[in-house]
């Protein structure tokens, strides 16, 4: 269990980053090097947290005291199937270009699905807070793929400010399972 929240912990971090990384690189009006100097420092820092992260949340054995909610396999193909049907509207219903975000939003969905599967079946998490936290990371998941639709027809500092939404709402969600299960 310390491994899932130290995995939490991390990618929260990694979010923070990013949005660090988001403000400095991509306001409306600058014109920096995203990828230089001290931007590069922090997409380097952004991609070893988030890295990490990942690491300590999919090598995290817990040991079962109940069974699990959901097969494993199941969370992983119905990541795989809403990433290509959120592909697939986004572009296609939508006219949404495609942008790395798309496979962040549906990975991070899939993985806080399985952590708190993970958490549930070892006893971490109660029954009504597992409910309770599909509901928040659905709540999360909803709010970052309208903003991701909607990015593109925004004015151009609205925009800027509800691309760091996802990334906010997404540490919350992490910060309110690490709370939940400690």
């Amino acid at each position: 269990m310390n491994r899932i929240v130290n995995g939490q912990a991390l990618l929260i971090l990694c979010c923070g980053f990013y949005l660090i990384w988001w403000y400095r690189g991509f306001r409306p009006g600058m014109n920096v090097n995203r990828v230089g100097g001290i931007n590069a420092l922090l997409l380097l820092i952004t991609a070893v947290l988030g890295i990490a992260g990942l690491i300590c949340c999919l090598f995290s054995t817990v040991e079962k005291s109940f069974p699990e909610k959901v097969n494993p396999v199941y969370i992983a193909v119905g990541g795989t199937v809403l990433y290509i049907l959120s592909l697939l509207v986004t572009q296609y219903l939508f006219n949404r270009v495609v942008t790395t975000e798309l496979i962040l939003i549906i990975g991070w969905t899939a993985l806080e699905m399985e952590m708190i599967n993970r958490l549930n079946a070892g006893g971490f998490l109660t029954d009504s807070r597992f409910i309770f936290m599909c509901i928040v990371i659905a709540t999360a998941f909803i709010i970052s793929m309208v903003l991701y639709v909607a990015y593109y027809s925004m004015e151009e500092m609205k925009a800027f400010y509800a691309a760091m939404v996802p990334l906010i709402t997404e540490a919350v969600t992490m910060g309110i399972l690490i709370g939940l299960t400690t």
